[in-house]
């Protein structure tokens, strides 16, 4: 008797500002696929193997904390750039088999892509981090496939999403040490101070949070903003700095996030245990 297997969906939405192609087809070229797909902050893509054909396979290898976390699959449909269907399997963690669809809508400016990851019902209640893994990765793509013709409209939106997670990290380091108080005790002269630093501290950084987010959605909002005219002979050396300032500020915040990343993934693991 043939066993029936129960699933659970989730569906993810996302917006990109790139033409479905390009979206379509970053998803089947191994250089793109490795800077996104199923890649972690704190991990590194060692392989990314991808024949895309019906009944080709795909093979992409993320490495975290120097294990080799395997996700292999087979494509069972491919057609340009409306759809993509293939199956899923990472054995680290589960020998099951799940189905990915990737539906692709070209909208006036950019497209839509929908996701739905049908997967076993033992599963369920890992429904909400598999949703978190997907949006993650629209959103590493979304920097990766900017528009071929970019405004300052569409530079600005493109610009947002980083500092949105930005001031997501500032709320959750405000959340961290307003409920660190909870666990003074009041009828201690030390604990009062620190309970009155942590406290200052904690509104401190839920206002900058407030103010990043509240800047990185008006940001986000732009992209269609009408291109103004330019005077180009006005680009100059301070123009220069100031982009190099931040480029540079980046590279320096990626390395210390990393690090940290991977300092706090094990705390937090050794706080679930």
């Amino acid at each position: 008797m043939t066993e029936i297997r129960t699933t659970t969906t989730v569906q993810v939405t996302h917006r990109f500002a790139a033409p479905a192609e390009r979206v379509y087809d970053a998803f089947l070229d191994p250089a793109k696929a490795a800077q996104f797909l199923f890649a972690t902050g704190t991990g590194q893509i060692v392989r990314c193997d991808i024949d895309p054909r019906i009944g080709g396979t795909f093979t992409i290898v993320d490495r975290r904390n120097g294990e080799d976390v395997a996700h292999t699959g087979k494509y069972l449909e491919l057609e340009r750039p409306r759809r993509i269907v293939f199956t899923l399997s990472v054995e680290k963690y589960s020998r099951d088999i799940d189905t990915v669809a990737i539906d692709i809508t070209t909208l006036a400016h950019g497209c839509e892509l929908t996701l739905t990851h049908e997967m076993s019902a033992s599963f369920a209640d890992f429904r909400e981090r598999v949703q978190e893994g997907w949006t993650g990765i629209f959103e590493v793509a979304a920097t990766l496939l900017i528009d071929e013709n970019p405004t300052c409209g569409t530079g600005l939106a493109e610009h947002a999403g980083i500092a949105g997670k930005i001031g997501t990290m500032f709320e959750g380091l405000a959340e961290t040490l307003a409920l660190h108080r909870t666990m003074l005790v009041p009828d201690d002269a030390n604990a009062r101070k620190e309970d009155d630093l942590y406290r200052e501290l904690a509104e401190n950084w839920r206002q900058i949070a407030n103010r990043v987010q509240a800047a990185a959605a008006q940001m986000a909002a732009q992209r269609q903003l009408p291109m103004g005219a330019h005077d180009e002979t006005r680009w100059g050396d301070d123009h220069l700095r100031a982009f190099e300032n931040y480029v540079t500020s980046q590279s320096k915040l990626l390395a210390m996030l990393r690090v940290a990343a991977a300092r706090d993934e094990q705390m937090l693991a050794s706080m679930r245990t």
